[in-house]
């Protein structure tokens, strides 16, 4: 057992002298046998996974797990599959002073020989610093002192983690580690791209698990964490606005004081003065960031996904000049109208309940095509809503997807715009290409330049239904709305007034659906059991025949059965969190599973490699990008897809 109060006091006196820091990527089975580690090392995987035995003791190591050894220790590492990981080689020292610790010398010799492996619960900013570390120490002539300054800075985080999981504390989901990891480096460059890279995961499952576990992007939730060290900084000092720009990320003052107004409804200088003159000496510094974004996140502001875009612009400061230039001309036209539209008013003061930013973008959008000009050569219906009964255009031409795009596809139908995420289906690619970005933010000026004369979304919000229908009309169609592919294409044929299209396309689904089904019912043996799972780590889901990640596929398309272990309150669920020790009674004959990881390294594990599934390579391994998507595209695809790996399966 570690004494971390001991390691704390004897790394505060340790003097350290890295040897080297290397970067290496084994491929699948590839080995390192036999290697003397020259001096005490630090190994830090980020990707993949690993067998590795240290003077004899076996470890299996995954991403971000990290592993400590002393100088002339055997280390021996067999790649599961592709495995990627830092070692970091150093001397250290116990100078003579640092007896004052109270520490003897055998401890102090003890602390570089000790072997030991620790899994962190908050890994982004050990890789962070890792990395950085590597990148100093690849130049030409490494900045000696910054590489030991950044050591210094991994070995009190990895203390600090040891001592927090060493104390109880729960795991943090992804949204927390991604939360921290903005709190702590929210002045510098982050894109979510680089969120991603630092937490492993795609753009795409990181922006929509962070928005599902917090109801905002990771971009926003950012903007909101400098907005509050800028409200901070602007009220207990005296830098200027060119200084608490910098300071919290923003190198552009003019985009800093763009961003500010947006959120906080007011420019940075106007608010110092306002809240002085209030006699609000000093911004609240205990007010987290969850309760400043709940707070702010109210006023609807209006923001680009990529909200660092402004850093790689290649126009420079009159870009910026010329923005701010439009913007001030639009405020004074939004004043002038709604000066207008005060005198027009007849008694009783108008509720607001849009930001300044939102008028602003809704201000501009006064020549774009109105619902009425946009049907008037095919009228109008009425459709019912959560929101009630709206008018819409009998035959819609400028549709804005927020949501359902591969469905309306499939009947067709191009839109003009669509969210970044579900722009990345697989199933649609080749079939999109005139369909426009708006981001997962959703900007509502890139809608309102579209022009759209119908907007189709999955929210009940009522912020987010009253945002969207002050650009076009909008419908709300709930995701749970449907309980099988018929019923969601119908119902949109009838809405898009492509009731023909609909009715062709579910015939041509049908049929080669039942082909499907018949040639897979010609190989399986009968009374054979398919089970449908996700890993997830820590967690283990079972999905029911309304569900994704195959659910549906193969309890609904193709008609196969469960084994008893997933039994009626499973199946008629999305998904159940199953745990891994009951894991024999859940797999079935035929495994579908979606995850990171190999086949092979499902055979290795002591658990997994039992199952009779694993045994006779009875697995369909996908991963989370191609197994989320239900739509009906999806839906005839992946039912394809399954059907032909089963019929490509050894005869047993």
């Amino acid at each position: 057992m570690i004494n971390l109060k001991e390691q704390f006091s004897l790394w505060h006196d340790a003097v350290v002298r890295i040897m080297d820091i290397r970067h290496i990527i084994m491929e699948f089975e590839e080995c390192l046998k036999d290697y003397r580690v020259p001096v005490s090392a630090f190994i830090y995987a980020t990707r993949g996974s690993a067998r590795i035995k240290l003077d004899g003791q076996f470890n299996h190591v995954r991403k971000f797990h990290v592993l400590h050894c002393g100088k002339g220790a055997w280390l021996d590492i067999e790649a599961n599959h592709d495995f990627e990981y830092f070692l970091i080689l150093y001397k250290g020292t116990i100078p003579q002073y640092g007896q004052l610790t109270g520490c003897n010398q055998t401890t102090a010799h003890e602390l570089f020989q000790l072997q030991y492996n620790f899994i962190p619960q908050y890994p982004a900013e050990l890789l962070h610093t890792v990395n950085k570390m590597h990148q100093v120490w690849q130049r030409d002539e490494p900045r000696k002192l910054q590489v030991k300054m950044l050591f210094y800075q991994f070995i009190h985080e990895l203390l600090w983690q040891m001592e927090q999981q060493g104390d109880g504390a729960n795991t943090p989901g992804l949204s927390e580690q991604v939360i921290r990891y903005m709190e702590q480096h929210y002045h510098e460059a982050i894109t979510l791209e680089s969120l991603s890279e630092i937490m492993r995961y795609s753009p795409q499952y990181l922006s929509r698990r962070f928005k599902s576990q917090t109801d905002h992007s990771p971009i926003d939730y950012l903007i909101h964490i400098r907005m509050d060290k800028a409200r901070e900084l602007l009220l207990s000092t005296e830098a200027t606005l060119q200084e608490i720009s910098a300071s919290v990320g923003y190198p552009d003052m003019f985009y800093f004081n763009r961003m500010f107004k947006k959120v906080t409804g007011v420019a940075p200088g106007t608010y110092r003065k306002r809240m002085r003159t209030e006699g609000h000496v000093r911004y609240c510094t205990n007010k987290s960031a969850k309760s400043s974004i709940e707070d702010a996140m109210a006023q609807r502001y209006i923001i680009d996904d990529n909200e660092n875009h402004y850093q790689y612009r290649s126009r420079g400061d009159l870009f910026v000049q010329r923005k701010l230039r439009m913007l001030v001309a639009m405020t004074l036209l939004l004043c002038f109208t709604l000066l207008l539209g005060a005198c027009s008013t007849s008694g009783g003061a108008q509720s607001n309940n849009t930001t300044n930013a939102e008028q602003k973008e809704l201000s501009r959008g006064t020549d774009a095509q109105t619902p009425s000009t946009a049907s008037e050569a095919g009228g109008t219906k009425t459709v019912s809503t959560p929101f009630g009964d709206i008018e819409i255009p009998v035959n819609p031409q400028r549709i804005i997807a927020v949501d359902y795009l591969a469905t309306i596809v499939a009947l067709g139908k191009q839109p003009v715009g669509s969210t970044e995420w579900i722009m990345q289906n697989p199933y649609i690619q080749g079939k999109i290409n005139g369909v426009e970005n708006i981001g997962d933010s959703l900007s509502l000026e890139k809608m309102l330049s579209l022009k759209p004369d119908l907007i189709v979304t999955l929210s009940t919000k009522q912020e987010d239904y009253d945002k969207y229908s002050k650009i076009a009309p909008t419908v709300s169609v709930p995701y749970n709305k449907f309980n099988n592919v018929h019923e969601e294409i119908t119902y949109f044929g009838e809405l898009l007034g492509l009731q023909d299209e609909a009715s062709s396309w579910l015939k041509d689904y049908d049929k080669r659906i039942a082909e499907a089904k018949a040639k897979v019912n010609a190989i399986i043996p009968a009374g054979a059991t398919f089970t449908v799972l996700e890993d997830q780590e820590k967690s283990l889901y079972a999905f029911g025949r309304i569900s994704g990640r195959g659910g549906r596929v193969v309890y609904q398309a193709l008609g196969q059965q469960a084994p008893s272990g997933i039994n009626d309150e499973i199946m008629k669920e999305k998904y159940s969190s199953v745990s891994l020790e009951k894991l024999p009674d859940y797999v079935g004959d035929y495994l579908i599973l979606t995850s990171s990881k190999s086949l092979d390294t499902y055979r290795a594990d002591p658990i997994w490699g039992k199952l009779e599934a694993i045994k006779k390579d009875h697995v369909f391994i996908w991963n989370e990008e191609r197994s989320w998507f239900g739509d009906p595209l999806a839906m005839l695809s992946q039912t394809e897809e399954i059907a032909a790996w089963l019929m490509n399966l050894p005869k047993s």
